[in-house]
């Protein structure tokens, strides 16, 4: 291991300890009312678990997961991008209950689009963010209410 440590290999330790630790709290917490109530989800946090591992070890062994070119020139840590992720999803968390899944979900989706854009957006790329997002977050919520039979938060008002 005598390369240096790239900010791949950071975001890869760093996504891979954070996603371990998001499956340990699943894991920890899960409680099953039925006797087939973890068929689907103990298989699926064991398998997040095993993925969150092995990008870990991947990052430590410094070996290159994805992209295309391991000897290409590498961009700055994306710190500002990450904390704008992390504020648009406690910033969602907390409308949740306010606002419901639909209407929180909808306008998270879009300030999230609006964020990952590089320039800004015409009345036509802004009117196409928002169907996109009303449609994946209505897809969404109706997998949840009619297929899982999970109701969603619905709005306070």
């Amino acid at each position: 291991m005598d390369t240096p440590m790239t900010n791949t290999d950071r975001i890869n330790i760093a996504v891979g300890v954070v996603t371990v630790g998001i499956a340990a709290a699943f894991w920890i917490q899960r409680s099953h009312t039925t006797e087939f109530g973890g068929a689907w989800a103990d298989p699926i946090i064991i398998i997040f678990g095993a993925l969150g591992v092995l990008l870990l070890v991947l990052g430590v062994l410094r070996r290159h997961v994805g992209g295309t070119d391991a000897d290409e020139e590498e961009d700055a840590l994306p710190v500002r991008g990450l904390v704008t992720a992390g504020v648009l999803l406690v910033a969602w968390i907390a409308a949740l209950p306010f606002l419901g899944y639909v209407l929180s979900g909808v306008v998270f989706f879009l300030f999230t689009a609006l964020a990952m854009r590089r320039s800004r957006p015409g009345i036509r790329g802004l009117l196409l963010d928002v169907l996109i997002a009303a449609v994946v977050v209505g897809a969404v919520y109706l997998v949840f209410t009619e297929v899982l039979y999970v109701r969603l938060p619905g709005p306070a008002f």
